[in-house]
């Protein structure tokens, strides 16, 4: 579904009072900034152009908090459980009921203070938001932005099809690639259900991306790749190492930057082994470990070249990032990343292990002109489709959409 941008916003909405726009209470499982809450921030940002008067509710404090309150949005540090885990047990899993069930009344009280006229659950590792939904009688709203099992050995408390009859109860489902709703829903049918995939920048920012980005094309540099992600083996940086290693030693005129630290959900042991594996290379000294980056645009634009080796990817926030900036995406061909590359017209995909991924590099390096030919088509590409305009204006049809059913 691709919704244009209205001239001119209608703030009551089709589904709302019209003296103001809607009232919706986001909830976030975490409050770093990572890819779901960059997301969560652009688009809160996005829907305030509508009139959308939002609020947030996360479970701890951290640095989401700063972002929201720059921006003037209320936010509730309230505490809740999750209904998937990493290592599930009947026991585990009726404490975190009993848990949610204490949980329930402050974050109904909150909501209420606040007038909520919508919930919105801007991940499907809890239900709290449904329950909520339920208690107040209220529109409800899901956003189901990962794999879970996939990506995170995330398994549901009461099994997969619970699951999906949890998904039921929300009054619209939002998924960020075909992909992971084809994985998520397998043969089961949700009414009012949407593929929208994220939006990163505004379209003014990607337009002074490429700015800069054709003004670095006469800097003599090394052709440069970048990873970016939190360390954990399933993003696959210590794939990108063995497969520079290779890129190194037939291309001495090469670097590999690692954008990204091993805090939240990272891994700091396999931190630790991808810097053993790095200084192990003859070409140790042309690895760099940036550690975390706020905003990673600036590891973009120092790139030739982007690289997304995570096997289950449900979009790729960076992805699209990269795109923005003018950078071609090289990335392993499954899950959302297969939706946003096109391969040799965006980027290339690839199967395999390193050896794979060590001959997409290698092209790029003997022909630099066709990474930028490829970078130039993947903004096109990006700006069309990842805005946050754009992104906005398809998630408040949604919100439109919803209200209206609630008034009829």
């Amino acid at each position: 579904m691709m919704i244009n941008v209205p001239s001119t916003p209608d703030l009551g909405g089709a589904g709302f009072a019209p003296a103001h726009g809607p009232r919706i209470t986001f909830i976030t499982h975490y409050t770093e900034l990572y890819g779901a809450n960059w997301s969560l921030v652009n688009l809160i940002e996005g829907l305030s152009k509508y009139g959308v008067r939002a609020h947030v509710i996360c479970p701890d404090r951290g640095d989401l908090l700063d972002a929201l309150s720059r921006l003037g949005v209320p936010t509730a540090v309230l505490p809740f459980e999750w209904w998937v885990s990493t290592n599930r047990t009947p026991q585990d899993a009726a404490t975190r009921i009993y848990r949610n069930a204490k949980n329930l009344r402050p974050i109904a009280a909150q909501m209420s203070r606040w007038n909520t006229d919508l919930i919105y659950s801007n991940s499907s590792v809890f239900a709290i938001g449904a329950m909520v939904a339920t208690e107040l009688g209220l529109p409800h709203v899901w956003h189901i932005r990962e794999f879970g099992n996939r990506d995170y050995d995330l398994w549901p408390d009461f099994g997969s099809r619970m699951f999906r009859l949890g998904l039921r109860t929300a009054d619209a489902t939002i998924f960020v690639s075909k992909a992971l709703q084809r994985a998520t829903l397998r043969k089961t049918r949700l009414k009012n259900s949407h593929v929208i995939y994220n939006g990163v920048a505004e379209e003014a920012v990607f337009d002074a991306r490429r700015r800069v980005a054709e003004a670095a094309r006469t800097r003599s540099q090394l052709f440069t790749f970048v990873l970016v992600g939190r360390f954990r083996e399933s993003k696959g940086q210590a794939i990108a190492i063995r497969a520079f290693s290779q890129i190194a030693s037939h291309f001495p005129d090469t670097r590999l930057l690692l954008v990204g630290g091993a805090g939240g959900t990272g891994d700091q042991s396999y931190f630790d082994h991808c810097r053993a594996l790095a200084s192990d290379l003859v070409a140790a000294s042309r690895i760099e470990f940036w550690g975390f980056v706020p905003d990673p645009e600036r590891a973009f634009l120092a790139a030739d070249c982007a690289l997304m080796c995570s096997r289950n990817e449900a979009m790729g926030r960076v992805t699209a990032e990269a795109m923005s900036a003018c950078r071609p995406v090289i990335g392993y061909d499954s899950g959302g990343t297969s939706e946003l590359i096109d391969p040799n017209r965006t980027g290339l995909l690839y199967r395999g292990d390193a050896d794979a991924l060590a001959e997409c590099m290698a092209r790029y390096v003997e022909a630099p002109e066709l990474a930028r030919e490829h970078g130039d088509a993947g903004w096109h590409t990006a700006r069309q489709r990842h805005s946050t305009e754009g992104y906005a204006a398809q998630i408040y049809e949604v919100l439109r959409g919803v209200g209206a059913e609630y008034k009829q």
